[in-house]
């Protein structure tokens, strides 16, 4: 394996490799398992991404925070309930294809095959994180795809926090009974989020009151996922402390099930998601 003078393999485990990022314009880090970034900041900038202290490094487990690939599903499979939550590949290694870097970050390429499902994984970081997930179907007959990045993003105190530009999009409210409901003004956290916004929308802002404002930007994403489980449900969630939810919020670039993308054989279909961090 081959890496840039700025990247360099590390173990939490002999079987868990992370790559390590400490470039110019940023640090940062990814686990081979889940191809799953779990960490990344600008230099000079605060941790963006939120993870768990509690999280569970092991394979089949999902790692709690940074970004998790939800994939080739999204939530629940729509016709299997015994098959796993968002998808197969969370807790699965993914083969390593490359790496490059320039002055401006660090590429990482991953692969994946489950099924008649491959995948591939890019992270570009620097003083922006752009993570892409392309779905290949080299079968010869149609495929259907759904899944999310699942981005934790830090903050001081997620009573302090909005999200700007979801104002009246359409959302499925998943906190208690199912319902659909129309967003009116700024989402604000008092309580549990949960909720699936039919949103195509190219930036969103995490304005942390306290000091920082997130962009989001997104693409091959009609869904946008905005979620914090409040501290009922931060209570039974076993690797995330209980006090662990003031300290997030999810905002996913997503397609959701019933928005599902059927990719034709020798096709693909891109799903992107760009963090980047305005003061």
């Amino acid at each position: 394996m081959t890496l840039p003078a700025s990247v360099r393999l590390s173990e939490i485990d002999p079987s868990y490799p992370v790559f390590e990022i400490n470039h110019p314009t940023c640090v940062a880090r990814v686990a081979l398992h889940g191809a799953h970034v779990m960490s990344w900041r600008p230099v000079d900038e605060e941790e963006v991404l939120y993870l768990s202290p509690d999280a569970v490094y092991k394979e089949g487990k999902a790692i709690r925070g940074g970004i998790p690939v939800c994939w080739p599903w999204f939530h629940a499979h729509p016709a299997d309930a015994a098959q796993p939550s968002h998808g197969l590949v969370r807790g699965r290694l993914w083969e390593f294809l490359d790496a490059a870097e320039d002055a401006d970050g660090v590429t990482l390429r991953f692969g994946i095959h489950v099924g008649i499902w491959n995948a591939e994984l890019t992270v570009r970081a620097g003083e922006e994180l752009e993570v892409v997930l392309e779905s290949k179907n080299v079968s010869e007959v149609p495929i259907v795809v759904s899944g999310a990045l699942h981005t934790y993003l830090g903050v001081s105190d997620i009573s302090q926090v909005r999200v700007v530009n979801l104002d009246g999009c359409t959302y499925l409210d998943s906190s208690g009974e199912r319902q659909n409901r129309i967003q009116k003004g700024d989402v604000i956290f008092n309580r549990e989020v949960d909720r699936i916004y039919d949103s195509s929308s190219s930036t969103l802002l995490v304005d942390d009151l306290s000091g920082r404002t997130i962009l989001i930007e997104k693409s091959g994403s009609p869904s946008t996922v905005v979620w914090n489980p409040w501290a009922e449900k931060a209570a039974a969630i076993a690797d995330l402390p209980d006090e662990g939810c003031l300290k997030f919020c999810c905002i996913e670039a997503a397609i959701a099930n019933d928005r599902a993308e059927i990719v034709m054989p020798g096709a693909s279909h891109l799903l992107m998601t760009r963090i980047s961090v305005e003061e």
